[in-house]
């Protein structure tokens, strides 16, 4: 009782807990920069060695003990590391910077600048992730005449009509009373020009013909207008016009709903009259490129939970979650009260957020997920959309200027301005990529530190910034897998971001192309850049090497940039091992569960009990004991349940029996017709229960340095893959060089 009237942030009260935060933060702020001033002022470097490892000790035994789960101590350790922080930022600005020259200053400003940039986005973490929000589903009305109306929009351009179908088929599915909800399938790929244009009229007036008979098919409403103009935006504005629902579901055509997905999400609005936005998370029933390289090493890492699992529950704290362009609910009267989805940057979704956020709207984030979408299958079309994320945002940065937009509560402007100046996190990685081989290589004097400064400020500064990342984010990834989706967009992202920065209205929004195959594993060509840099960076060392034995004075400073330059290796190895893409030849893909299941043969009374091992639309896995084992295309009938009760019933031909210790591994294809392939959607797609249990399995896994290990190996071997096809065609050149000349 005692700590929840020192600190009413225990109580539920938002504002309570506001209003503690507050004075918390302010007491512990105080404190610490009073005890930075004085280190500043009074210690020397002996002491500050002290101070700053003995700060790092505090943090560590605070984060080993756990003792900063619930507040004050969450906010002491916060603040702890954000102390170190500010103080390697003050040591860096004020004694690392001596002018040497034209071009030592250049490039030990850029350097500088990548720091303070770094640091800016550390501390911008470290403010809004400082109590993560999860909200609960609220019900709905009691009576049923009081349900808003829903659109459902499923905007497409030129997905394949499975991915459309088995959409609209789970939207069609939603619990939600059919004579209140309206499905409308927009078609940007059928438009009225692109069917007047001879080049693309053939295919136009096919897909026209075949979705326009998809949607009668499946209750829909087919929707297609003039022209393309403003893409995704436009798009759904013209649905916006078409149509007239209370409230609208975004689905993007591969994002599958689940059945209770309005049955969750509904009920906030009429909590909250100023509400406009429920966002849910997208949850990818695919891994990324970077993901396929850690299966088989434990669970991935994957790119999209830390956002939605840790990042967007902070968010909500400050009211500043925001659209994220599908499986999010909105409300129509606000959307269009700033003339629709905003189309002034690449990045709609946000840029509609901004402008609602502005008027003083409130937005929740629900942290269930009740979507499941698909990643980017190679690496090509996962830059294509990390590209266009990059330039939507760093647009958004400066047409629109967060920091000064009116309407803004003050973290609110903060969020902003932190979605969009992280993009540029592509310059600074580059620029820490080759500063250390500019001061080894080319004597370009861009760092002035002895070791034991180093130790001193960057050491515990850079630990502690580890340690806390982990804090935040671990249970969806390690830290340092971080520095490597860093490093695998940097090199490409980079350039885009200064293209934005020279000319923002030039972007233009690019369908990201999802549900692809792929043949056979190689090393992508994107990988070529991340060659050079191990090369350069190897030469750095070398260079770093025998500096040491001829240039004493810089011993000290040679040896930390030697570390960094090994660490830029390591780290571009690693890079070479995402990029060794792994085949995909299936276009439907299967997902690992484990849940109960029962199976009869035709004709036969005996039921046997097994577990599903994968499942996708076409066909499920599973093991079971049985007396004799089953031939393959003999027929099966398959029972399963969802978490929530539901029953399904399917028939199956057996694809694959192999028999271990007794146990019949199995694999079957369902023989689909159009009742039982809706039954198989429903079964697949239709349970937000198991997406939860599949979400939570995706958490942190404790085997970093195997998983780490396994990146560097793959990386090894790009490379010695590289260097042989590299080889051979230099090889064929020659040959065919040789006998044009002897045909001479």
């Amino acid at each position: 009782m005692k700590s929840k009237a020192l600190f009413p942030f225990f109580n539920e009260d938002p504002k309570s807990q506001s209003l503690s935060i507050g004075w918390l933060l302010l007491g512990f702020a105080s404190l610490l920069m009073y005890l930075l001033k004085v280190s500043i002022d009074v210690f020397d470097l002996q002491r500050q060695l002290m101070l700053s490892w003995g700060v790092f000790v505090i943090l560590a035994c605070m984060y080993k003990w756990q003792v900063t789960k619930r507040p004050p101590w969450r906010f002491l350790f916060i603040l702890l590391s954000g102390f170190l922080a500010l103080r390697y930022l003050i040591w860096r600005s004020t004694e690392t910077l001596i002018y040497t020259g034209p071009l030592d200053f250049i490039a030990m400003t850029l350097l500088y600048l990548a720091e303070v940039y770094s640091l800016t986005i550390y501390m911008l973490g470290i403010l809004l992730n400082l109590w993560p929000l999860r909200n609960r589903p609220l019900k709905l009305p009691p009576n049923l005449a009081d349900y808003p109306t829903v659109d459902v929009f499923i905007p497409t351009y030129d997905e394949s009509d499975d991915i459309i179908r088995i959409t609209t088929i789970a939207a069609s599915q939603i619990d939600y009373p059919k004579d209140k909800l309206r499905i409308h399938i927009c078609d940007d790929g059928s438009t009225i020009n692109k069917r007047n244009n001879p080049a693309t009229a053939e295919v136009a007036w096919a897909r026209y013909y075949r979705l326009r008979r998809l949607a009668q098919d499946l209750g829909a409403n087919y929707i297609t207008r003039e022209t393309n103009v403003a893409a995704k935006a436009g798009n759904l504005n013209h649905a916006l016009h078409q149509t007239h629902g209370e409230l609208f579901l975004v689905l993007d055509c591969d994002h599958v709903p689940t059945h209770d997905i309005l049955r969750r999400t509904v009920g906030f609005f009429a909590a909250d009259p100023k509400l406009f936005l429920v966002q849910t998370p997208h949850f990818f029933i695919n891994p990324t490129p970077v993901e396929k390289n850690l299966i088989g090493v434990g669970n991935p890492n994957r790119e999209n939970d830390m956002f939605y699992k840790e990042i967007h529950r902070s968010l909500d704290f400050w009211n500043s979650s925001y659209f994220c362009g599908s499986a999010a609910l909105l409300r129509r009267r606000y959307v269009m009260e700033v003339g629709g989805i905003a189309g002034k940057t690449i990045t709609e979704d946000a840029e509609t957020s901004f402008h609602l956020h502005s008027l003083g709207y409130n937005s929740i984030y629900l942290d269930r997920p009740m979507v499941c979408g698909l990643s980017p299958e190679s690496y090509k079309d996962y830059i294509l959309q990390r590209t266009r994320w990059a330039q939507g945002m760093v647009q958004l940065f400066l047409l629109s200027n967060p920091l000064m937009a009116k309407g803004l509560s003050f973290h609110q402007r903060l969020c902003y301005f932190n979605f969009c100046f992280y993009w540029f996190f592509g310059l600074a990685r580059v620029m820490f990529f080759i500063a250390p081989a500019l001061f080894l290589l080319l004597s370009l004097k861009i760092y002035f530190a002895s070791f034991t400064q180093v130790i001193s400020y960057a050491v515990p500064y850079i630990f502690s910034t580890f340690m806390l990342m982990d804090f935040f984010y671990g249970r969806a990834r390690q830290p340092f897998f971080s520095e490597i989706y860093e490093s695998v967009q940097s090199i490409f992202l980079a350039p885009a971001v200064i293209a934005v920065l020279f000319n923002p209205h030039k972007p233009s929004f690019k369908v990201t192309p999802k549900g692809n195959t792929q043949e056979q594993d190689f090393l992508n060509p994107l990988a070529a850049i991340f060659f050079v840099i191990i090369l350069v960076n190897i030469l750095a060392i070398g260079a770093g090497v025998i500096s040491w034995f001829t240039d004493p004075i810089l011993r000290d400073t040679l040896s930390v940039t030697a570390v960094w330059c090994t660490y830029n290796v390591v780290l571009a190895v690693i890079s070479l091992g995402a990029f060794w893409e792994r085949k995909q030849m299936r276009q439907f893909h299967r997902i690992n569960v484990e849940e109960s299941m029962r199976m009869r043969l035709p004709g036969g009374d005996a039921e046997y009990t097994g577990e599903t091992m994968d499942l996708s639309i076409t066909g499920l896995g599973f093991k079971v004991k049985l007396p004799q084992a089953p031939k393959v295309s003999d027929p099966v009938i398959l029972e399963t349940t969802s978490s929530d009760g539901r029953k399904f019933v399917f028939n199956a031909v057996f694809k694959r029996v192999i028999e271990r210790n007794g146990v019949f591994y199995c694999g079957t294809e369902f023989v689909l017709d159009k009742q039982s392939y809706a039954q198989a959607v429903a079964y697949l797609y239709g349970d937000s229960g198991r997406w939860t249990r599949f979400w939570a399995k995706k958490t942190r896994n404790e085997k970093t340095f195997r998983m780490l290990g396994h990146l560097f190996v793959s990386g090894i071997k790009g490379m010695a893959e590289s260097f042989g096809i590299m080889t051979s065609s230099g090889v064929q050149y020659l040959m065919a060089l040789q006998r044009k000349y002897a045909k001479k």
